[in-house]
Formats: structure tokens, C-alpha cells, sequence
């Protein structure tokens, strides 16, 4: 077979719903064509979705590396690695102690390759509150909610930040309050 026949079986086996074998047949295709940068993009594309984050980078890198000038693939592999910066990152978020300082640069750089990650931003805003920048966070969150209005998450957790906020400042503002009566 050659690799268009091979593809059209890998999407007959997507619209059937077994991705595991819609995935053997993109391998197939790209065996079939391996300089043909369209059967890694479309692999690629369906292994993210098998939820096969490392496989589906692997095939969006050979891509690009194959047609370097086409903004899909090119696209598509950034958004895949700022999706592994934010995967890394959420993991250093939930150790205890949270590890925001670790976590931010990761996450920055996830948005620089993703602005419109919703994920990426919602963890970069709460590696901010953690790490007690409050400000920054709220910023973030406002951002985020800029970009996706419906994200309820993301409000939610925005009036969290700005309480607990307020009740910092208020315990600050007491604390010093308490010192000049002293």
C-alpha cells in the first residue's frame, strides 16, 4: 500500500472511533512515505489526541523538519511543547510545598509558545499566588479570562486570589498597626 491508501484507512478507523489502530495505519504511511510531511503532522495530531504526548512531539518535530515553512506543523509542534512545559509544570505545583519557582519559567515559556494555552495561563497565575506574588497572578487571571469568557475556573479561582489577597494585606496593615501602638 502506499501512503495515501494507508491514511485513508488511518481516518476510516477515526470515524469508527479505534484510534489505536487509526494510529498503526498513520505509522504506516509515514513507513510508506517517510519524507512526506504530512503523514508525521497528521500522526502527530492524532497520537496528541490518544493523549501519547512524547510520540505525538516526535512526529511533529520530523514534520517541521521536513517543511520548515509550513505554519500548521510548525504551530502544531509549539503548541505540543508548551503542552509538555505545562504538564511539567502542573507537576511541580502539586508537590508540597509547591515548587512556583521551578514552575514559572516553565510556564512562561509555555505561553510564549501558546498564548492562547488557557491551561498554561490558569498554572503560570497560580505558581504566581503560591509564590505570593499576587498581583502578577491577578493579572494573569484577568488575561486569561480576556481570552476565554466562559472559563468559570478561572473566575473562581480570581476571587480566591483577590480575597486571599485582601486578607493579607489587611493582616499586614494590622500587624504594623499593632507595632506603632507598641
Amino acid at each position: 500500500m502506499n501512503g495515501e491508501e494507508c491514511l485513508e484507512q488511518a481516518y476510516h478507523y477515526i470515524l469508527t472511533g479505534d484510534f489505536e489502530a487509526a494510529e498503526e495505519w498513520f505509522r504506516r504511511a509515514v513507513e510508506a512515505e517517510p519524507d512526506e510531511p504530512s503523514y508525521w503532522y497528521r500522526a502527530s495530531i492524532t497520537l496528541a489526541r490518544s493523549g501519547k504526548l512524547e510520540q505525538a512531539l516526535s512526529y511533529a518535530k520530523r514534520s517541521v523538519e521536513l517543511a520548515p515553512d509550513e505554519s500548521a506543523y510548525v504551530l502544531h509542534l509549539r503548541t505540543l511543547e508548551a503542552r509538555k512545559l505545562s504538564a511539567g509544570a502542573k507537576e511541580l505545583l502539586e508537590q508540597a510545598p509547591p515548587d512556583s519557582d521551578a514552575a514559572v519559567p516553565l510556564l512562561k515559556e509555555a505561553v510564549r509558545l501558546d498564548p492562547l494555552s488557557g491551561e498554561a495561563k490558569l498554572l503560570l497565575g497560580l505558581a504566581y499566588r503560591y509564590s505570593g506574588q499576587y498581583r502578577i497572578a491577578i493579572e494573569t487571571f484577568k488575561e486569561l479570562i480576556h481570552l476565554q469568557p466562559n472559563n468559570e475556573e478561572a473566575k473562581r479561582i480570581l476571587r480566591e486570589t483577590r480575597t486571599e489577597r485582601r486578607l493579607l494585606l489587611k493582616q499586614t496593615y494590622s500587624l504594623n498597626k499593632d507595632k506603632k501602638d507598641w
